[in-house]
């Protein structure tokens, strides 16, 4: 693989976790700490941090996963799903990654899981892919189209620590 100039290999994940030389210095650490907890949890997957721009007054998207445009929400409780989600469709993401270290202290799988499945007609649509949760280091993955809220709920409690 050639260097590429633009990108450095983070220290722990190497080539599956690329990050832009010109990412968002003010949220950089957070953006690694949770990609690294999705890149732990699920050993298929790769990550760039993207570079930080604005453009028509929306922040870019932060990452690149899988190729997909997806957006790290480190929201202040389960009512700031609704607003993740729509701040990242504005931004032109497949996939949202809730951020619940950032400034949850626990899980609660029930609030949690009713807000991502009001979020159904993004999946269903196509708009969204898919949602990850990120808690303690671990992430799980969610998709309201084809899973009931009980299941969004089961696999979130996975996250308990």
């Amino acid at each position: 693989m050639e260097e590429n100039k633009e990108y450095v290999q983070d220290e722990l994940y190497g080539e599956r976790l690329l990050i832009n030389l010109k990412a968002d210095p003010r949220e950089l650490q957070s953006n690694i700490r949770a990609a690294r907890a999705i890149l732990h949890s699920f050993v298929d997957i790769t990550i760039m941090i993207n570079a930080h721009t604005m453009s028509f007054g929306h922040k870019n998207p932060e990452y690149t996963i899988d190729g997909q445009l997806g957006d790290r929400k480190g929201i202040m409780g389960e009512k700031g799903v609704t607003a993740g989600f729509k701040a990242a469709k504005k931004q032109g993401c497949k996939i949202v990654v809730i951020d619940l270290d950032e400034h949850i202290l626990q899980v609660r799988s029930f609030e949690l899981s009713k807000y991502i499945s009001r979020r159904k007609a993004d999946f269903v649509s196509g708009m969204i892919a898919a949602c990850y949760v990120v808690f303690n280091g671990e992430a799980v993955v969610v998709n309201a189209s084809v899973q009931t809220r009980r299941e969004i709920e089961s696999v979130i409690k996975e996250l308990k620590p």
